[in-house]
C-alpha cells in the first residue's frame, strides 16, 4: 500500500534525449513534442517532433532533433524565421536542401562514429543515406562531384557549425553521445527474443576515429592512397610537409587523411572562380593598371578609389559556371589586375576563398 501513495519527486529521462534537448536549447531552440506532426518547425524558435508514437523503431529523439539541427545549419538564419526552414515538403523542388541536411548529417555523425547510429528517418535511410560515399560532401562525377548544389550547401553548413553559437555545444552532444555509446552494450541476450528480433540500433556503432596528428580534424576512413601527401592543403616546407589547416605542425610524409581532405588534382581555378566570386566584395585598381584604360567598362570610380565592377555577387568579368558541369573564365584574363596575378592557388587565401563559397572545409 505504501508503494502506490509515493510521491515521485523526479522523472526518468533518456539520456541522449536530454543531451540533444540541452543542445536545442544552447542553440536559441526549443524542443517540443506533438501527436500532430512527424517533424516540423513554428519559425519562432521551436522544433516540434512527433510523439513517440509515431516514431519508427530505428528513431530516436536524439536523432530528430540531430537531423533538425542539421536543418537550421543548412539554411541559416533566414530559414529559422520560417516555418519549416523554409523548405516545400509537398513536392521534390527542394529535395537537393533535404540531401544536404543528409550530407552534413552523415558528415558530422562520421567525426565519432555514429554514421549508421543517426541514420535519418522515413525512406531517406534507404534511398539516399546508403548512396553516401566515405566522403558524404562528394557527389558522383556525373552529377558534379564537389560542386553538386548539396554539397556546397552542407561545407557551408559545416562552415556555420564551426561558428562560436553552435561548434561547443554541438561538439558536446556529439561527445557525449558517443561516449554512451562507447559504453552501451552492442548486443545482448534478450536482443534475440521476442517474436520480431530486431537488432538493437546500438550494434550499429563503431569507434570513434582518431584525431589527425595536424589536431584539426578526425581522420578519414579513406583508401592509403588518400592522405596528406595528395591533398590540395598541403605543401612542402622545411623539415617536412605542413597543412594550410594547421601550419604549425611538422606532418609525416605518409600522414593519413583527414576529415577535410581535398584531392590536390581538383585545385583547378576552372572549375572554382572562388576569388571572382562572393566570396571577397572588391578588387582595388591602380590607375596604372592596364585594365582601367582597356577595360572601362569594368572599372568603378568612387572619389579617388577604383575598384572592378561586380554583377551582383560576382566580379563583372567572369563568366560561365552556372552549372556544375560548366567551367569558369576570365574575360580580361590577359589584362588581369595585379591583386588577381598575385592570387595564388592552393594559398591560404585560397583555401579561405573556397569555404566562403562552400568548396572546400
Amino acid at each position: 500500500m505504501t508503494a502506490f501513495l509515493r510521491q515521485p519527486h523526479h522523472r526518468y529521462q533518456d539520456p541522449l534525449a536530454r543531451i540533444w534537448i540541452a543542445c536545442a536549447e544552447n542553440v536559441g531552440f526549443r524542443i517540443a513534442r506533438s501527436s500532430e506532426v512527424y517533424a516540423s518547425t513554428d519559425g519562432q524558435g521551436t522544433i516540434l517532433i512527433g510523439s513517440d508514437d509515431l516514431l519508427d523503431p530505428d528513431d530516436s529523439l536524439a536523432q530528430m532533433i540531430f537531423h533538425e539541427l542539421c536543418h537550421a545549419l543548412v539554411e541559416g538564419e533566414a530559414g529559422e524565421a520560417q516555418v519549416d526552414w523554409g523548405l516545400d515538403n509537398t513536392s521534390n523542388r527542394h529535395l537537393w536542401r533535404e540531401h544536404a541536411c543528409l550530407r552534413l548529417q552523415a558528415y558530422l555523425a562520421d567525426g565519432v562514429g555514429l554514421r549508421d547510429f543517426f541514420a535519418p528517418t522515413t525512406d531517406f535511410r534507404v534511398k539516399f543515406w546508403p548512396t553516401l560515399g566515405d566522403d558524404p560532401m562528394t557527389a558522383p562525377s556525373d552529377r558534379g562531384g564537389r560542386r553538386e548544389p548539396s554539397c556546397v550547401a552542407a561545407r557551408l553548413a559545416a562552415w556555420r557549425a564551426s561558428q562560436p553559437r553552435w561548434a561547443p555545444h554541438l561538439q558536446a552532444a556529439l561527445a557525449a553521445t558517443a561516449a554512451i555509446a562507447g559504453v552501451v552494450p552492442r548486443h545482448i541476450r534478450s536482443d534475440d527474443a521476442g517474436e520480431e528480433r530486431m537488432t538493437s540500433l546500438w550494434s550499429t556503432v563503431v569507434p570513434p576515429p582518431p584525431l589527425h596528428p595536424a589536431g584539426h580534424a578526425a581522420v578519414a576512413r579513406y583508401p592509403a592512397d588518400k592522405g596528406c601527401a595528395s591533398c590540395a592543403w598541403s605543401y612542402v616546407a622545411r623539415q617536412g610537409i605542413r597543412c594550410r589547416h594547421a601550419p604549425k605542425v611538422r606532418l609525416a610524409p605518409d600522414a593519413p587523411a583527414c576529415m577535410r581532405w581535398e584531392p590536390a588534382k581538383d585545385l583547378d581555378c576552372l572549375t572554382c572562380g572562388a576569388c571572382c566570386r562572393e566570396a571577397y566584395q572588391a578588387v582595388e585598381l591602380s590607375t596604372r593598371e592596364p585594365l582601367v584604360r582597356l577595360h572601362p567598362d569594368l572599372v568603378v570610380v568612387a572619389g579617388k578609389r577604383r575598384k572592378l565592377r561586380r554583377d551582383g555577387e560576382r566580379c563583372a568579368a567572369l563568366t560561365g559556371g552556372n552549372d556544375p558541369a560548366q567551367s569558369y573564365a576570365c574575360r580580361i584574363y590577359e589584362d588581369r589586375p595585379r591583386t588577381c596575378r598575385d592570387f595564388t592557388p592552393g594559398s591560404a587565401n585560397c583555401l579561405d576563398a573556397r569555404r566562403r563559397v562552400g568548396l572546400s572545409l
